[in-house]
């Protein structure tokens, strides 16, 4: 088992997420908290792990984090560097690896379990169950599970029954995860919406938007759409490169810039030749702080057919940035019901490709119309969306009745 350990960073106090106790309020009672997460990467569940520390201990949890996936991943350094303990104990499909896990788990108590897996979930619920009869459990769902075949479906069914009467609490990130978890498995799940730093990722003065584009390197009056997210099958960068090569003779200061890495990646970049579109493909294999790209943009396109709730189009919203989108699973949670509120495009990926939201979007910068649409996005985030209310119902989850 590898373990890591750092000093934790001076922490800056986050107002937006972070209210930690002061002298005059009594303290909350300390509860120990486990993460167990697959490999640690820059994904969604690791860092709102990473954002909600504070916030959690300002609550009296104390998180630790156990990885069980083969690797122990990327992100770990830095999730041990913001104080988390953080170890790795990899799963096996053997009922020893489990008995090493309920071994693990009685010489490290918990209070509380937040289990942020799919694979082999009921046999951590099981381990969990047997090495702490009294704790609480909580299973986030964070990914639409429709694609199952109906025995493996069957099969998921069961054990979320099962997991339930074991006392497991089951947490969905939005509506669409809750629908799918409701119809294809007879699971009733809580919402909890995914969160951000919003000290973080908010809206942008001009002055940075000017800087962000100087330091990325794009021309001022560029018209920039803008994707993050790792280079993999599922995300469907093709289809975005694709649309930039047909619509580029139209849009001659079109730039797509391609924040992300994957095993994708140097296919991404050979397609992008084949096209003959470098010139409009900026690709950032990493960018020291994230919110940079998202004030550099005027759009944020996306091309995953389904999502849980993405977390990088909460990013973008709530730096005001207007959106292209499919629709489906996920996406659809971003949409506002009264038309009188939309701020992007939700594309019928059977029937419709991108360029003539590219096309629109571009037209409503040259008029000014855009900015009508930045107002809207980030008006969706704040009504929606928020990390303090997210925060505190997951603390309900994790202490409440």
């Amino acid at each position: 088992m590898e373990t890591l350990a750092y000093p934790p960073a001076p922490v800056v106090a986050r107002p937006a997420t972070s209210q930690p106790p002061t002298d005059t309020l009594p303290r909350p009672a300390r509860r120990r908290l486990l993460h167990l997460l697959w490999e640690l990467r820059y994904s969604g569940a690791e860092v709102m792990v990473y954002d909600a520390k504070e916030y959690f201990e300002s609550q009296g949890v104390y998180g630790s984090i156990v990885a069980r996936g083969p690797e122990f991943g990327p992100y770990a350094p830095t999730l041990a560097r913001a104080g988390y303990p953080v170890e790795h104990l990899p799963a096996r499909r053997n009922l020893g690896s489990f008995i090493e896990l309920y071994q693990y788990l009685r010489k490290h108590p918990a209070d509380i379990v937040h289990l942020h897996l799919e694979g082999l979930f009921i046999w951590h619920c099981l381990a969990i169950r047997l090495a702490f009869p009294k704790a609480r459990i909580v299973h986030t769902h964070h990914d639409v599970y429709f694609q199952y075949p109906p025995y493996l479906r069957l099969k998921r069914t069961f054990h979320r029954w099962l997991a339930t009467k074991l006392g497991v609490r089951h947490v969905s990130i939005g509506e669409s995860v809750q629908t799918v978890e409701r119809e294809h498995f007879r699971n009733d799940t809580t919402i909890v919406y995914n969160w951000i730093d919003e000290n973080e990722f908010r809206p942008p003065t001009p002055g940075q938007i000017a800087a962000a584009r100087q330091e990325i390197g794009i021309a001022p009056d560029a018209f920039v759409v803008l994707t993050v997210g790792t280079c993999n099958d599922k995300k469907c960068h093709n289809e975005i490169f694709e649309a930039v090569a047909r619509v580029k003779d139209q849009i001659p200061n079109l730039v797509f810039l391609h924040r992300g890495t994957g095993d994708n990646l140097p296919q991404e970049r050979d397609y992008v030749k084949r096209l003959g579109i470098e010139r409009h493909v900026l690709f950032l294999d990493y960018i020291d702080y994230l919110p940079k790209v998202f004030w550099a943009s005027d759009g944020f396109i996306f091309s995953s057919h389904w999502e849980g709730l993405g977390n990088v189009i909460l990013q973008a919203i709530a730096c005001k940035v207007p959106v292209i989108l499919y629709q489906g699973w996920g996406m659809n949670d971003f949409r506002p019901a009264d038309p009188a509120d939309t701020y992007g495009y939700w594309i019928n990926p059977d029937t419709e490709r991108f360029d003539e939201a590219l096309l629109d979007l571009h037209a409503r910068k040259q008029d000014g119309r855009i900015e009508d649409w930045r107002e809207k996005a980030y008006a969706f985030y704040r009504r929606k969306f928020s990390a303090k209310k997210s925060l505190a119902r997951m603390v309900e989850q994790y202490l409440g009745e």
